[in-house]
């Protein structure tokens, strides 16, 4: 890796409440098994059957729940619904809110990087290449110089390079491209950032990501991890 990986740092939020809440989405996870790749199966167990086991194992520990195993667990893509997010989607969400307010940047910011992330990937980090190599929550491509395999995956390595604030990345980010991005329309930023085959898409989801951080931004303290 060309950047050292974030250390762990303690927040609003626990390991045990983001395990539990994992837990009880299992069954809904589950319930979607047949669909999901085959890539997002750990050790001949399922998905879900992993998560449930390390929601057993690790309920009771106290360590920063943004970690790194947080930050690079591989998710599968169900579908997107801003009065339905699952446990990942919620947290994920709330990450990329908690990036932002730790970068200090504002809600103008956080929409552009909501908007694109709900788009790219519906929330979850997403393991798999699905488009050539792209991977993560903003499905960055290695070969367009967003960073590794695994950076493009690590959640907070990933945002900071959206944000064009990642050293390890070499594309260049929202502040870069647009730096007065907060007087843009919103989807016109993320796609002069993201260069989409499907530039429209961007602003579907203005309201929604907007809800997200009227939902969120208050509770969540900032993430500079």
């Amino acid at each position: 890796m060309t950047a050292a990986r974030p250390s762990t740092h303690s927040t609003a939020w626990s390991r045990r409440g983001l395990l539990l809440a994992g837990a009880a989405g299992m069954s809904a996870l589950a319930t979607f098994g047949a669909v999901a790749p085959a890539h997002a199966v750990w050790d001949g167990r399922s998905l879900a059957e992993a998560r449930l086991r390390r929601a057993a194992q690790e309920a009771d520990a106290d360590a920063s729940p943004w970690s790194e195993e947080f930050l690079t667990r591989p998710e599968t893509r169900q579908g997107f619904d801003v009065n339905h997010l699952d446990p990942w989607q919620e947290e994920n969400a709330k990450f990329l809110i908690a990036v932002i307010k730790g970068h200090e940047l504002g809600r103008e910011t956080a929409v552009i990087t909501l908007i694109t992330a709900i788009v790219e990937s519906w929330l979850y980090n997403y393991e798999p290449a699905v488009d050539l190599d792209s991977g993560g929550l903003f499905q960055q491509r290695p070969s367009m110089g967003w960073g590794t395999a695994t950076e493009v995956r690590h959640k907070k390595l990933a945002t900071d390079a959206f944000l064009g604030l990642g050293e390890h990345a070499e594309a260049p980010g929202l502040l870069q491209v647009v730096p007065d991005h907060e007087h843009w329309e919103p989807g016109a930023a993320a796609q002069a950032v993201q260069v989409s085959a499907h530039p429209d898409r961007y602003a579907e989801q203005v309201d929604a990501a907007r809800a997200l951080w009227d939902r969120f931004a208050e509770e969540t303290e900032p993430y500079t991890g």
